[in-house]
């Protein structure tokens, strides 16, 4: 056996583990919250914006190399409203669960069309590509009908959110190696960021931006921020604790983003949400029932495990204080169909 047969080895057994994760049996009701609230997304990006803007702009400004470069130019105002009603209507098809998966497949092609036509005129934007990228992973989810239980595990509903949870972490960990393969350390300790802030458009006027950008180390602590919170992200989103707080840390750059520079990036914030969330919360625990979970949380921390009359809990009615491995109340919260 070569010395490189051990390492070898630990790799595949590492990769196993990995996979065995991915793949591992999940509740019913985590696939419906997720696929259900990446769909809002998809119908709110939908819903808030123009897109009749698209057929007012020249041919001379599409880009054909795009993946509906193929369309004519301009495109018909008419076209553009249709695909809108098409998709708005797949999204009502998913959270009314009535043919879940045709409406997302729906919601989602209509979806990808208009922002691909949107992103290929004018300047190349890249607001919608973190959630059709998600959308592309749910798209073969295998969506449980209103018959089947919310605790109900299987395969089938445990791989899809993971999946989408892995793509969160891998577009936003290729964002920032991306920075580091074309600029390196000098992207985070140059002067980049603060040219970044001279030159951008912030809603409450350039002054805020200049000040930002004339202090010294904070256009630095901007970019290292953005730059650790990127490439941190397949670590971040590993480890169930530390989700909830990667989906804040985002709102707080993409936050940042438009308030310095004006861009739209909401769709990045709100998809890493609909996954991290779900995804954060203890498993047993459904969306729905988390902050009665976290009340009951806190009310048992201030109570100290004494009931109100002084006594241990866990003794009335006779019975005994729960053992080392019973399930505590916190944990099972909310039973049955969630259809």
């Amino acid at each position: 056996m070569s010395a490189a047969a051990p390492a070898v080895t630990r790799r595949r057994g590492l990769l196993a583990r990995v996979d065995d994760r991915l793949v591992a049996p999940g509740p019913a009701f985590r696939l419906l919250e997720v696929h259900t609230l990446v769909a809002l997304v998809i119908g709110l990006r939908l819903a808030t914006r123009d897109w009749t803007l698209v057929a007012e702009r020249p041919e001379v400004l599409t880009f054909r190399a795009s993946l509906v470069g193929w369309f004519p130019a301009p495109v018909p105002p008419w076209l553009l409203v249709a695909l809108q009603v098409a998709g708005l209507a797949g999204v009502t098809l998913v959270v009314a669960r009535r043919s879940p998966r045709a409406g997302f497949a729906l919601a989602w092609v209509a979806y990808t069309v208009l922002a691909g036509l949107w992103g290929s005129s004018g300047k190349v934007m890249h607001n919608d590509v973190l959630t059709v990228t998600v959308g592309a992973v749910l798209l073969l989810a295998r969506v449980p009908g209103r018959d089947v239980d919310a605790r109900d595990e299987r395969v089938a509903w445990g791989w899809p959110p993971r999946a989408a949870l892995a793509v969160v972490a891998t577009v936003y960990f290729l964002t920032g190696a991306q920075k580091m393969r074309h600029s390196g350390i000098d992207w985070v300790l140059g002067d980049n960021m603060a040219w970044v802030l001279r030159w951008g458009t912030s809603p409450f006027g350039d002054g805020f931006t200049h000040l930002v950008a004339d202090q010294p180390l904070l256009p630095q602590l901007l970019a290292g921020g953005a730059i650790c919170l990127e490439l941190g992200a397949p670590v971040l989103l590993a480890l169930r604790v530390t989700r909830i707080p990667f989906a804040l840390a985002v709102l707080a750059m993409h936050g940042s983003i438009w308030a310095f520079l004006g861009l739209d990036y909401w769709a990045w914030v709100l998809t890493v949400a609909a996954v991290a969330v779900p995804l954060g919360l203890p498993r047993d625990v459904p969306l729905r029932a988390a902050p009665a979970a976290l009340a009951r949380a806190v009310a048992g921390r201030r109570g100290g495990g004494r009931r109100e009359d002084g006594g241990p809990r866990g003794r009335e009615h006779g019975r005994a204080p729960a053992a080392h491995g019973d399930v505590p109340d916190v944990v099972v919260v909310g039973s049955g169909n969630l259809g």
